[in-house]
């Protein structure tokens, strides 16, 4: 026998039903009212950006990547740089630094101008790994070396910090008079595979840590102080745009650019009754912009594989293109281009088919960083002798066909670079959604053009004979 409900159940879900629809008619009219008010908003804010241009900064036209990014760090700490301002940005990094504040005082102006701080960027170890920065300052009892490890987007490698201080603190070479400085986008010690507990332990007084943002000292407050003992104008609008790259780029939520989150942001303050409705669309968001950006990549993916087909490439009859989205996992969205040619590694993981790609593929925290290149579908570490020796096959071959991408030589990779540009899927949600709808755009173009100029040298390099690589 069913049971029915009784007068008060019935009731009770009549009210929750009217409750439901209450609220989503709430959401609509809140969403039907802002959406004229955004655009009164976006006409005042082209006419104020006309004499103002409060969200213009430089660094959205200049190389972001760690590489990018250590040669602007390097040439404000160098001397003799053309910013002119000799040792005053060396010096407000040496007082900001707990380490090294009060120990030089105020560096010698004839030594700094003649070139004898020396500073030199992806300096190569006895090991064949690359510091970013190292600064050779003098001393009374020989130098002191001021290195920097940048990682505002990259993950630590296995030893990669043990190793760096280990070279630096060579008896013959610096010993005890060296300091590394590890820069994260936030605040965080390394990974334990970079640097062991006891390894951290013993060179405790050889190394510190300054993000970009969030930190005491942050690498953005050094750019604000550095602004402050600046004489020149020129330079003082850079370093300000540098403080407020790191600002938006690695940290503080609250700082937007963006007009439109700021008048909604003023709208709510003004009419807090309608808070309900935002917090259910922030809610969704998530939600939607997984299900946008799965879709944009797949659209990436027959893009890639249209303009494949064709000139110069549609003579690889076996050329294969395939994608994966995993939503905010790391390192689980990518795009490969394969050949059915290509020689199989053996023992590789299951999301990989086996063999070297050109690949795209996001980074940490799922869309919101990406990076592109050759990529081998199990690390060097793990290679047998034979894979290692078509891996050095591989990287010379690409070496002599110019492929030039900003990023060093990994495990994984034997080239790839962090894209320039549109790195960030986030913000752009919209623009992928429109781009898919309409078929194409200047997104779309510049990731296919980037995917397809890496394929024109990575896939003769990689090659196809019976021997793997050319």
């Amino acid at each position: 026998m069913i049971a029915t409900p009784t007068t008060e159940a019935t009731e009770l879900l009549r009210r929750v039903d009217d409750a439901r629809r209450a609220r989503q008619g709430e959401y609509e009219r809140f969403l039907s009212d802002l959406r004229p008010r955004l655009s009164a908003a976006a006409d005042e804010e082209r006419r104020r950006d006309r004499h103002l241009a409060h969200r213009f900064n430089v660094f959205r036209y200049l190389s972001q990547d760690e590489i990018g990014l250590s040669r602007i760090i390097a040439d404000l700490l160098d001397p003799t740089a053309e910013h002119g301002q000799g040792a005053s940005f060396l010096e407000a990094m040496l007082d900001a630094l707990p380490e090294t504040r009060g120990r030089f005082g105020t560096l010698d102006p004839t030594a700094a101008a003649t070139g004898a701080v020396r500073v030199r960027t992806e300096r190569r170890t006895t090991a064949g790994r690359f510091i970013d920065i190292t600064v050779d300052i003098p001393e009374a009892e020989g130098r002191f070396c001021l290195a920097f490890e940048n990682k505002p987007y990259a993950h630590d490698l296995d030893d990669q910090l043990k190793d760096y201080l280990e070279y630096l603190g060579e008896p013959d070479r610096y010993g005890e008079r060296f300091l590394l400085v590890y820069l994260p986008p936030v605040h965080r010690q390394p990974a334990e595979a970079a640097l062991p507990k006891v390894d951290h332990e013993r060179w405790r007084e050889h190394f510190t840590i300054m993000p970009y943002t969030g930190g005491d000292p942050s690498l953005g407050d050094w750019f604000a102080t550095c602004r402050g003992v600046c004489s020149a104008d020129a330079v003082s609008w850079f370093l300000r745009h540098a403080e407020s790259f790191c600002k938006q780029r690695f940290g503080e939520s609250t700082m937007t650019t963006n007009p439109d989150t700021r008048f909604i942001h003023k709208y709510l303050a003004d009419n807090p009754s309608h808070l309900r409705a935002p917090l259910a669309v922030h809610d969704a968001w998530r939600l939607v912009s997984a299900d946008l950006c799965e879709q944009f990549l797949e659209h990436l993916c027959q893009e890639v594989e249209k303009r494949l087909r064709a000139e110069p490439f549609g003579a690889e009859p076996d050329l294969r293109v395939r994608c994966r989205y995993d939503g905010r996992r790391n390192h689980h969205n990518a795009l490969w281009i394969t050949r059915e040619a290509w020689i199989r590694h053996e023992d590789t993981p299951s999301n990989e088919d086996g063999r070297t790609a050109i690949k795209l593929q996001s980074a940490r925290g799922g869309p919101n960083g990406w990076y592109w290149g050759v990529s081998t579908p199990k690390p060097e570490s793990r290679m047998t002798e034979g894979e290692k020796e078509r891996r050095a096959k591989l990287v010379a071959s690409l070496r002599r066909r110019g492929l030039s991408l900003a990023g060093k030589e990994e495990d994984w990779w034997p080239a790839w670079e962090y894209l320039p540009r549109h790195r960030d899927w986030d913000p752009l949600v919209v623009d992928l959604h429109e781009e898919c709808n309409a078929g194409g755009g200047p997104i779309t173009d510049y990731w296919v053009d980037g995917l397809l100029r890496i394929a024109g040298d990575g896939i003769p390099a990689i090659g196809g004979g019976v021997g793997g690589w050319e």
